[in-house]
């Protein structure tokens, strides 16, 4: 009996060890994956602001110190974040600026609020996780609309969970349109990644 023992707990310990070195190596997958889905900026948003913060230095605007600004502050936020986590609070501070940036590029058609509980603020938060849903409100709802529209961004603590809602009035997802959802994808694959 003694033999067989040694033998079944050997086999379970090696069998552990597998599992750790298993689970090591997908821990190590899963960070890589993390980090490659974190690099991915929306280039376009910055070349546009570029452009159209010259077109309001060539014209004159007073709007041009403000834009650039805003411009400065989002790319504060943005970049560093691109290393790791960060809270929420730092989330917010992107959110306003980019939202700050879209306003004056339609001043006429965005309006927003930014609204978090104050126990909220120091919480993790993925890079860019809310910047992904007010970016996806801006493109497919609000810009696509004539009137414009408004987003809310809204975070709450309730119960020990945190809950993020990006709402917005404008045209409402329309899921024909090519490459819509997969900005939603890689922020599901990111939060599953982070916490499960």
């Amino acid at each position: 009996l003694a033999p067989w023992m040694a033998v079944s707990s050997a086999a379970r310990s090696q069998a552990l060890s597998f599992e750790l070195s298993r689970s090591e190596l997908e821990r190590k997958a899963l960070d890589a994956r993390l980090r490659l889905l974190q690099a991915q900026i929306e280039p376009h948003f910055l070349f546009n602001t570029l452009a159209n913060v010259r077109e309001l230095v060539d014209a004159g605007s007073p709007q041009a110190s403000a834009v650039l600004g805003n411009l400065i502050t989002y790319l504060r936020m943005a970049v560093p974040r691109l290393q790791g986590p960060g809270t929420v609070g730092q989330e917010l501070e992107l959110v306003r600026a980019y939202l700050e940036i879209m306003r004056m590029r339609m001043p006429d058609r965005l309006e927003f609020s930014v609204q978090a509980d104050e126990p909220a603020l120091p919480l993790e938060c993925p890079p860019t996780t809310l910047l992904v849903l007010v970016e996806n409100a801006v493109r497919h709802g609000i810009d696509p609309s004539e009137e414009g529209g408004r987003i809310e961004v809204r975070v709450s603590t309730s119960d020990g969970r945190c809950r993020a809602q990006v709402v917005d009035t404008g045209i409402g997802l329309n899921r024909t349109r090519a490459g819509l959802g997969t900005g939603l994808e890689a922020l599901r694959e990111r939060l599953a990644l982070t916490f499960g």
